[in-house]
Order: structure tokens, then C-alpha cells, then sequence
């Protein structure tokens, strides 16, 4: 048998060993990120053409980062008191709430308190979904399983990505009376992704009186050296968090306003870089096995930043299109990478806490960066961002790569989804 009939075999064997929960688990992330993908291509056209400036389009977005910030440590807290089902569930609810809140005004209030109330529940279902799925798996089937659940949110952006496209094209093409306008439209395609959203919640409850596994403290006595750890993790996950905030959020408008593209232009652009994203995750685990998970994830991220600098200068939409697809695909290759050598370099002790800490700085890092990258957009246009979000990717990958250079790899690469970065929402393009 052939490596790739054999590979193929493996694959097939451990998904069949999935069990009914995990199952019902991924249609969730499916229809979610379905949901996420509509959202990142429609709604900040949406505000826009409701009449908001940019820099109150960063705060909105900006409040949703704080949300998911300020529901990190509860949630943790929340998943282990009342089981991980209970906190997808309510963090489905709270995520479909705050999603058709944003879907039905342009009152700053109603929009905000939507974001916010959106980051809370995308917050409870990205601190409780990977623990659901480890503890309804075997070591058997685990990795296999992992890996789906990452292709899910993967194809799920694809999806959402070219519906977001799409949706507003066909609802302006309905004839007669009930023909919209191009702001209700995008209000109509946002609707339609808030109730993906909330179809989310189904499959969670399909599982019925589900028996969750009890849940042993693992916390104990750690190496005050282990600890110190913490901080230039919490210090890379802040840059990175806050170099994303500044141009990320603001993709779709950058190609609306500076290449006048349609928003099924932007899906199309966006669904492009998330398969790209997919290839990144095959060959960053093969370049790491010969060059190490450190030194390939920094030279991944330091090899982004021209393509960076380039979508800020860049006055040709060809140009501009393929350079936010490198950057995307260099971007991306690295954070598998990271995520599985913070995995390695701290004890079992110290690893729930680090997913926390990632999460909440990640967020609160992001929530600032949109803010200000909306009254810098207003004030200097859409080129000084990327400046200055090079100029972090720069400091956390150097800061990261000599904090960690001299701790040994060990072990095999291991598959850490990207929720446990707490990015959830961004579509393909995450950071």
C-alpha cells in the first residue's frame, strides 16, 4: 500500500471512531463559522453604508474583542462548574443574541451592546470546545479528530466568506416591490448568517442527557522558572493581537474604498487566502520537522511583513490581492506552530492557564488596535496601519524567538485548533 493509500486508510478508520457527541460538536463549529465567515465580508460594509465613519466602525469592533477578553477567565471558570456542553450552550445563545442584535439597528447603543454581547458568547464556546472534544475522544482517534475540527472552521469560512459575497448580489436582484436597496441587502445577509448562527445551538441540543466526565484539579506546584514563561507568551500573544486589531477587521474595507471591489469580489478574495491558509497548516508541520517549530514559525512571520508593507503602498489590485494572500499564507503557517511549541515548553500544570492568559491578551490587545485603527484609517488612510502592524509582528516574532531560543523541542508536533487562541470570528484571514 502506497504511504498516501495508507495515510488515506488511517484517516478514514479514526474519523469512523468519532464519537456522536464530537460529531454533533463539529456541525456546530460548521454552522457557526459559517455564520463568522458572512459576518467578516458584510458588516462593516453594512455600517458603512449606514452612514458610520470608520472610527466608530473600530470601536465595534473593537467591543467585540473586549467581550470575548472579559469572558476568557469566567468562561474557564464556567466550563468547569457546569460541564463544557452547558458553556457551549449558553455561549450559543448569547453568540446568536448578540449577532441578530448587530443584524437589526444602526443605533451605536444596540450595535455595541450586540459586539459585546457576541465576544461573550464566542468567548464560552472557544474556552469550552477543544477540552468537549478531548474529553469525548481517544488517544486512537484524537489527532484525527483535532484536525477536523480545524478543516471544519476552515471550509466553514470558505463558505460563509463566498456567501457573504454572494447573499447581498442575489437579494438585489429580486424584482418588483420587494427589490433592496444595497444597505438592506447587506442587513438581509447579515440576518440570514445570524440565523446559521443560532441553528448552531441545535446540534448541542440533540445530544440529549449527555454524561460528562468529572473534572480533576490539575493544577499544582510549578518551577517559578516554568512560570516567568508566561510573560513573553502573554507579551507575543498582545503584539500579535494588537497588529491584527489594526488591519484585519479592516480588510474588506480596504478593498472596497481603495479598489472600489464588490462585496463578491471581497468573498471571493477572502474564501482565496482561507484555502491558502489551508495549505499553510500541511507544510508548516513538515518544514517544522526539519528546521524546528520556533525558528519555522518566526521565519514564517518575518517573511509576512514585506507582503504587509506592500498591501499598504500598493496602488494595483492584482498586486494588492496576491500580497494579501502571501501574508495571509506566511501569517497563518506560524500559528499552528506556536500554539504547539507553547503546548511543549510548559507543564501540564501551566498549560490551561496559558490558554487563558493567550485568550484574554490576545483580545484586549485586539479590542485597543481597532479602536485606534479606525481614527488613524479617518485621519491618514488605510496605508499607515499596515505600517505599524508590521512594525509588531516584528518585535513579537524577535522578542518570542529570544525569549524561547534556548528551550529545547521535544516531542511530536501537536494539533492545537485555533480557538485556543481565542481569534474566533475573524474569518480566513486570522492572525
Amino acid at each position: 500500500m502506497s504511504p498516501l493509500a495508507a495515510a488515506w486508510t488511517d484517516y478514514r478508520d479514526a474519523v469512523a471512531r468519532f464519537s456522536r457527541p464530537a460529531r454533533l460538536y463539529l456541525l456546530t463549529e460548521l454552522l457557526a463559522w459559517t455564520c463568522h465567515g458572512i459576518f467578516a465580508v458584510v458588516f462593516n460594509l453594512y455600517l458603512l453604508d449606514g452612514g458610520w465613519r470608520e472610527s466608530l466602525i473600530g470601536r465595534a469592533i473593537s467591543i467585540n474583542g473586549l467581550g470575548m477578553a472579559l469572558a476568557a477567565l469566567p468562561a474557564g471558570l464556567i466550563a468547569d462548574r457546569w460541564g463544557r456542553r452547558r458553556c457551549l450552550i449558553l455561549g450559543a445563545i448569547i453568540d446568536a443574541v448578540g449577532q441578530m442584535t448587530r443584524a437589526s439597528s444602526f443605533a451605536p447603543a444596540a450595535v455595541f451592546a450586540g459586539s459585546l454581547c457576541a465576544g461573550a458568547g464566542q468567548s464560552l464556546l472557544a474556552t469550552a470546545g477543544a477540552p468537549f472534544l478531548t474529553e469525548h475522544s481517544t488517544p486512537r482517534e484524537r489527532t484525527h479528530l483535532f484536525s477536523t475540527f480545524f478543516a471544519t472552521a476552515l471550509v466553514a469560512g470558505v463558505i460563509g466568506s463566498a456567501l457573504g459575497g454572494e447573499i447581498p448580489v442575489l437579494l438585489g436582484a429580486v424584482p418588483g416591490a420587494l427589490h433592496p436597496d444595497r444597505l438592506h441587502a447587506y442587513r438581509g445577509a447579515l440576518w440570514i448568517a445570524a440565523l446559521l448562527n443560532a441553528s448552531a445551538l441545535l446540534p448541542l441540543l440533540r445530544m440529549g442527557r449527555l454524561v460528562e466526565p468529572s473534572l480533576a484539579d490539575t493544577r499544582g506546584a510549578t518551577d517559578p522558572i516554568e512560570r516567568r514563561r508566561l510573560i513573553p507568551i502573554g507579551v507575543n500573544a498582545c503584539l500579535i493581537g494588537a497588529g491584527a486589531g489594526l488591519v484585519i477587521p479592516f480588510m474588506n474595507l480596504y478593498f472596497a474604498r481603495r479598489f472600489a471591489c464588490s462585496s463578491s469580489q471581497i468573498g471571493a478574495f477572502f474564501s482565496i487566502a482561507a484555502v491558502f491558509t489551508a495549505i499553510a497548516a500541511l507544510i508548516g508541520p513538515v518544514l517544522a520537522r526539519r528546521f524546528g517549530k520556533l525558528r519555522t514559525a518566526v521565519a514564517s512571520q518575518l517573511l509576512s511583513l514585506p507582503f504587509l508593507v506592500t498591501l499598504g503602498l500598493e496602488r494595483r489590485l492584482d498586486v494588492a490581492v496576491v500580497a494579501f494572500w502571501m501574508r495571509a499564507t506566511l501569517m497563518q503557517a506560524s500559528t499552528p506552530l506556536v500554539q504547539a511549541f507553547v503546548m511543549e515548553a510548559l507543564p501540564v500544570s501551566l498549560r490551561a492557564r496559558a490558554t487563558s492568559l493567550i485568550n484574554m491578551v490576545w483580545n484586549i490587545g485586539w479590542a485597543v488596535s481597532a479602536t485606534l485603527a479606525g481614527l488613524i484609517i479617518q485621519r491618514f488612510g488605510y496605508d499607515v496601519p499596515f505600517f505599524f502592524t508590521a512594525g509588531l509582528y516584528a518585535t513579537a516574532a524577535i522578542t518570542f524567538y529570544l525569549s524561547f531560543r534556548n528551550v529545547a523541542e521535544t516531542g511530536p508536533a501537536t494539533e492545537v485548533p485555533e480557538e485556543a487562541m481565542g481569534t474566533r470570528g475573524e474569518g480566513a484571514v486570522t492572525e
